[in-house]
């Protein structure tokens, strides 16, 4: 790891360091080094919360966006996949942090995944594919290896005190930097997830959250100089997050699915993961599981499978389970409430929901400069975006360069081939 690692303070003062000019431009907006970082959990709003000089420096001197809509579901996995394909849930088939199959019952956590088949629809590709695929070097940082989408050079362990501190965020920086500088990397995703941890326990808001929007914004002030330092004149930054996050609160009322059903009816089940219930009723017992939960609680709405809102993009696949169930903002789902609120925060809510809007920034020689774009955008579009900067042709994805193309130094770039 090269460089030294500089204190908080010594890090706020990039502020007043850091050149209006660090990166030369690209003359036709394609073709430049990306890195990709994602910070799991960072609400769009979370900087009125706390005084982020250097989030506010990367924002002046390049493109700022008010949110980005994530996909449905506002869950981490099924919205990197989004970032990183361009594709909608239901089109990816990524529908939960927890990969199943509805026929058997069976799970897997990423990490257990043998081959990408087992979570991805076939003709999805990931962004490090599209890349190595037309002869780009790629990266991944702290995102669960996958075997078939693997990069060409990637870190991961096991989230840790020794990975999810302060120092450990600034030795990720100065490695995916030496990618960069060293490997002859092209592409580069680095995932933070501290901020989405602590906000679960303790409440998007707590004050513990808050010291994690610092530290983030520190590391950023980090990675801006190193970039400068290291004369990194064609590298592009988009720092953007998943979702959001709620403050949810103990209910008189929690919703208790086996309250109202009995375990024996279902094939499979996934209840304890927030607001949304994925439920597969046992063969035959469809319109029995139903029926016994629809108007069962207040704060919940059930649906079929193919009744499920077509804004979401979400249910029409494959993969999703027969039964979907819904909880009003501020609720979430058990299987048996054990008697304590096991989390203050909380996501996987409706994506228009304000709370779940999400960050996004970009910064580089193929951003235009002190740009302040006026409208949002949904995430799919941003695998079209990478594609262009990075200057690879996208695979079939559900996104639209044209709609995010304002955002780049040299605009008027075709769009992106969609699904129909």
């Amino acid at each position: 790891m090269a460089s030294s690692h500089l204190g908080l303070a010594a890090l706020l003062s990039l502020l007043f360091v850091i050149s209006t000019s660090s990166a030369a431009p690209v003359p036709d907006g394609r073709g430049g080094k990306l890195l990709l970082v994602i910070l799991d959990g960072f609400r769009w709003d979370l900087d009125r919360l706390e005084d982020l000089p250097n989030l506010a420096a990367f924002s002046a001197e390049g493109v700022n966006v008010p949110y980005v809509t994530p996909a449905y579901v506002t869950l981490t996995v099924p919205c990197i996949f989004t970032i990183l394909t361009g594709c909608h849930p239901e089109t990816h088939g990524v529908l939960h942090n927890i990969f199943f199959d509805k026929s058997t019952g069976n799970f897997a956590f990423p990490e257990e995944v043998d081959n990408f088949t087992q979570i991805l629809d076939p003709g999805i590709e990931p962004i490090v594919v599209t890349a190595s695929r037309q002869g780009k070097r790629t990266g991944t940082y702290m995102l669960t290896p996958i075997p078939g989408i693997l990069p060409d050079v990637y870190y991961y362990e096991p989230l840790s005190t020794q990975n999810e501190t302060y120092g450990g965020y600034l030795r990720a920086v100065d490695t995916v930097l030496n990618w960069f500088t060293t490997d002859g990397i092209d592409f580069t995703a680095l995932y933070i997830s501290k901020l989405d941890t602590l906000s679960h326990i303790y409440g998007p808001e707590s004050p513990e959250a808050r010291t994690v929007l610092k530290e983030l914004d520190g590391v950023i002030g980090y990675l801006l100089q190193q970039v400068k330092q290291r004369g990194l004149t064609d590298l592009n930054i988009i720092l953007t997050a998943d979702h959001g996050m709620r403050q949810v609160y103990d209910v008189p009322n929690p919703i208790e699915i086996l309250r109202y059903v009995h375990a024996s009816s279902l094939q499979m089940m996934i209840a304890d993961y927030g607001p949304l219930a994925l439920i597969q009723p046992a063969p035959g017992r469809r319109e029995e599981v139903y029926a016994a939960l629809a108007g069962s609680h207040p704060n919940m709405t059930v649906y079929y499978k193919e009744d499920f809102p077509t804004r979401f993009h979400y249910a029409n696949g494959p993969r999703m389970t027969d039964v979907l169930a819904m909880a009003d903002p501020g609720y979430v789902f058990y299987s048996r409430y054990a008697g304590a609120l096991q989390y203050q925060g909380e996501h996987g809510y409706d994506n228009r929901d304000p709370t779940m809007q999400a960050l996004f920034r970009a910064w580089g020689p193929n951003f235009r400069r002190g740009y302040v774009r006026s409208d949002p955008f949904d995430s799919v579009h941003i695998y079209p975006l990478m594609c262009e900067i990075l200057g690879v042709d996208p695979a079939p994805n559900n996104g639209s360069l044209a709609e995010v193309s304002d955002m780049l130094a040299s605009v008027g770039c075709p769009e992106a081939r969609k699904y129909d």
